[in-house]
């Protein structure tokens, strides 16, 4: 790849990235602009263009944000569908007569009635054809997913915005250090069920997890580590499972729970103190589990049985 192309695509990140970096007024992330954009490239790799309708947008972007939101209440998809615009750029919603809705007064801009029958958003072009690089793609939608979501939601993600098939992810470096002693200081056993397995002399199906995700400024220490079993790492990066501060377990009471002695395993955590590390290293900070509990715990969380 030439000198240019490879400015070009840094440049188109950077852009991107400081577009669709938001926090809300509580300060709690706020992935939505990068899952609408994630979606809108989905659409473009599959061949269904550069331009959406908010009318045809609106229950696919809205079950995406609600599958992946921060507050109790779901978001809108006006919010990020409108205000990607803010750098045109990347992104326009105008009407069919090509009035530039982004400018328009605020209670006719976030009205969805008047953007279902008149708002049409559109790639701009410049970014559009950037997008046809496979490889500006692939470093694009990783560093999205990178800034905005835990690793083990990311090949999930990229299946439900249509990316599965189309992008590549590189591997993300790994600290070696909170690899070797998070184990080591749990004891190689999760700290929510103590599971355990070695295989041909190897631990196995257990990670070494940061509370506070490592691009939130989630350092990879013993203070922000924790080790969890595949399942319950998987589950404690979707918000199912947390922690409060106490450091007992919550469940969200977003999780939907199937009858069966494994699936009741899930609701028996609810309310058990997580299994401390041995006595030379210390449990998660506070402010690495409030972080978590804001940012990435689906709340509320069950009543303990």
């Amino acid at each position: 790849m030439t000198t240019e192309s490879t400015i070009g695509t840094d440049a188109w990140i950077s852009r991107v990235l400081r577009t669709t970096r938001y926090r809300s007024k509580s300060g709690t992330r706020a992935p939505y602009k990068p899952l609408l954009l994630l979606w809108l490239v989905g659409r473009l790799a599959n061949g269904q263009g550069t331009a959406a309708t908010f009318a045809e947008a609106e229950d696919e972007i809205g079950r995406l944000l609600s599958s992946h939101r921060v507050a109790v209440t779901p978001p809108s998809a006006v919010n990020p569908f409108v205000y990607l615009a803010s750098d045109g750029e990347l992104w326009s919603v105008r009407t069919a007569e090509g009035d530039d809705i982004r400018t328009m007064p605020q209670q006719v801009r976030e009205n969805s009635k008047f953007l279902r029958e008149h708002a049409i958003g559109r790639l701009a072009p410049r970014f559009a054809a950037a997008l046809d690089d496979p490889e500006m793609r692939d470093r694009l939608v990783g560093e999205l997913l990178r800034s905005e979501f835990p690793e083990t939601l990311h090949e999930g993600i990229l299946a439900e915005v249509g990316l599965a098939q189309h992008v590549r992810l590189a591997s993300t470096p790994r600290d070696p250090k909170f690899q070797r002693v998070v184990p080591m200081a749990y004891e190689f056993r999760c700290s929510f069920c103590d599971f355990s397995a070695l295989m041909l002399g190897e631990h196995v199906g257990l990670d070494a997890a940061h509370v506070r995700m490592h691009s939130k400024d989630g350092p990879s220490t013993i203070e922000n580590g924790i080790l969890l079993c595949a399942l319950h790492h998987r589950l404690f990066d979707r918000g199912a499972l947390g922690l409060d501060e106490h450091r007992r377990i919550l469940v969200s009471q977003q999780l939907s729970i199937a009858d069966g002695r494994s699936n009741r395993s899930l609701l028996d955590l609810s309310g058990r103190h997580m299994r401390p590390p041995q006595r030379s290293y210390v449990p998660p900070a506070i402010e690495h589990i409030e972080w978590h509990h804001e940012n990435l715990f689906k709340k509320p969380a069950r009543v303990p049985a």
